[in-house]
């Protein structure tokens, strides 16, 4: 009877580890919200959302036509990203 028990845990164990990963894999982001967007505009929305959140965010330049704004939150992240290329905003969420 105990050895059935260990194969059983044994042979259920890799099965409960890869639906681990894998909904982790799927919770890692979310877009809420892309829209077109003027560079200049989008930059103003990193700066309302940080007002209105009242956190700073982490502020990456890629380029001089892209920003990317990591917003810590209790949570998770909230991500806006600002493409100047392609006149648009991302805004997405990932969660701990």
């Amino acid at each position: 009877m105990e050895i059935t028990k260990n194969k059983l845990l044994s042979g259920s164990l890799p099965v409960l580890l890869q639906i681990f990963f894998i909904s982790s894999a799927l919770a890692e982001e979310t877009i809420i919200q892309q829209e077109k967007l003027s560079f200049e505009r989008c930059l103003k929305a990193i700066t309302t959302s940080q007002d209105k959140l009242s956190i700073a965010p982490e502020v990456e330049d890629v380029s001089d036509q892209k920003r990317v704004a990591v917003f810590t939150l209790v949570d998770g992240t909230l991500t806006i990203t600002c493409d100047g290329l392609e006149s648009t905003v991302t805004v997405s969420t990932s969660t701990n």
